[in-house]
């Protein structure tokens, strides 16, 4: 696996993120998002037009106690994925847009603690970043991907890990650095990711630190940077 990521600072819908980035596992009351959604205005009246479709008239609180926080937060990412593409908001959802956001999330989804949206956070991160860069280079720069091959390495985390985004694009820049081989063999002896810093070259340290700036900054997330989480 020979990935070289280039990370984006990318302008990330700060009401959405927010409640990509929360435990709504046990949610029982809509209130819990909409308490999010609600002060923005113009938010939710995108909502209300995209999602009228489903509307029985009883609004989007109890249209979101009928589709379900998955299927909702499915939706509402594909109305900024369109947003992003076509420059102006739709009058109503399309799943195909997410399909990619959603493979990413089943793909991994047993190294992660249930209820975080993280996985998908990330897909998410990784279309719009997509766009964005298609559109300012023509179509020219490389396509960003997580290298499904991962997941083998991510097993020798301890337990499920409730960033599992930022463990991701760790070891993907571990792997491009170090190989395989040497990460398995520091982990697998007892030592932590984080104990692989020091091995790889300062290029590529700094690299990775860049990568993971553009992604902490647009997901409103400096944590990596002030604490040892991962």
């Amino acid at each position: 696996m020979n990935t070289q990521l280039h990370l984006p600072y990318i302008k990330m819908p700060a009401e959405f993120i927010s409640l990509l980035k929360s435990n709504l596992a046990v949610v029982t009351s809509t209130s819990t998002v909409f308490d999010v959604l609600r002060p923005n205005r113009a938010l939710y009246r995108i909502l209300e037009i995209a999602f009228q479709e489903f509307d029985d008239g009883r609004g989007l609180e109890k249209l979101l106690t009928a589709l379900g926080w998955s299927n909702f937060r499915d939706r509402m990412a594909s109305i900024y994925v369109y947003k992003s593409i076509f420059g102006e908001f739709p009058t109503k959802s399309n799943m195909d847009l997410v399909e990619d956001m959603k493979n990413l999330e089943s793909t991994f989804i047993n190294h992660g603690v249930n209820g975080y949206s993280r996985l998908f956070m990330l897909g998410f991160y990784i279309r719009l970043a997509n766009i964005q860069q298609q559109a300012i280079i023509d179509g020219s720069a490389a396509e960003i991907r997580i290298p499904v091959e991962i997941g083998k390495l991510l097993n020798l985390s301890e337990g499920r890990t409730e960033k599992l985004d930022w463990l991701i694009l760790i070891v993907i820049h571990l792997v491009a650095s170090l190989g395989e081989k040497t990460v398995i063999d520091v982990i697998s002896g007892g030592k932590k990711f984080n104990d692989l810093y020091p091995l790889m070259p300062v290029t590529d340290r700094e690299h990775m630190y860049k990568n993971l700036l553009a992604y902490g900054a647009s997901i409103n997330e400096p944590d990596f940077f002030l604490y040892e989480r991962v």
